[in-house]
C-alpha cells in the first residue's frame, strides 16, 4: 500500500520536531551542563561524567524517536502510533505545566520549544485522519 499523504505529513512534522529539538538541545548544552554542575551529586561525579551522561541520554532519545518514526511511518504499526500519542500527551502536559508555572525557557529556547511542540501536535493529528486509519488497518470499511 502506498503511504497516504497524512502519513507523509506525519513523517515530515515528526522528524522536523526532532530536528528542532536537537537544535534546541545543542543551543542550551552549556546552560544544561552548568545546571548539572550545580547539583551536589553530579558535582561529586565530575563534569566528564555529567557530559557523558547527557550525551548518552540524548543519543538514547534520538534512537527511540527514530525507531518510533520508522515503525509508524514505514511499517504501519498501531502500537507505535499509540506510543507516540502517549508520549505526546505526557509532553503536552509537561509543556503546559511549564507555561503555567512560568518555567518555560525565554528567548530562542522557548521559541524552539513551541515550534517543536506544534510540529509534534500536527504529526500526532495526522495519525488519526481517516486515510491514516486505513494505513494502520483500523478502518475495515
Amino acid at each position: 500500500m502506498e503511504r497516504p499523504h497524512a502519513i507523509v505529513l506525519f513523517e515530515r512534522c515528526y522528524l522536523g520536531g526532532l530536528v528542532v529539538g536537537l537544535v534546541n538541545t545543542a543551543m542550551s548544552w552549556s546552560a544544561t551542563m552548568a545546571r548539572m554542575a550545580e547539583q551536589p551529586a553530579a558535582a561529586q561525579l565530575g563534569p566528564a561524567f555529567g557530559q557523558s551522561m547527557l550525551i548518552g541520554v540524548t543519543a538514547l532519545s534520538i534512537g527511540i524517536s527514530l525507531l518510533l518514526w520508522y515503525f509508524t511511518a514505514r511499517q504501519a504499526s498501531v502500537v507505535t502510533k499509540w506510543i507516540i500519542t502517549g508520549f505526546f500527551v505526557i509532553g503536552a502536559l509537561t509543556f503546559l505545566a511549564a507555561v503555567v508555572k512560568g518555567t518555560m525557557p525565554h528567548g530562542a529556547g522557548g521559541i524552539l520549544a513551541v515550534i517543536a511542540w506544534v510540529l509534534n501536535a500536527i504529526a500526532v493529528w495526522q495519525l488519526f485522519k481517516p486515510e491514516s486509519k486505513r494505513w494502520f488497518g483500523e478502518d475495515t470499511a
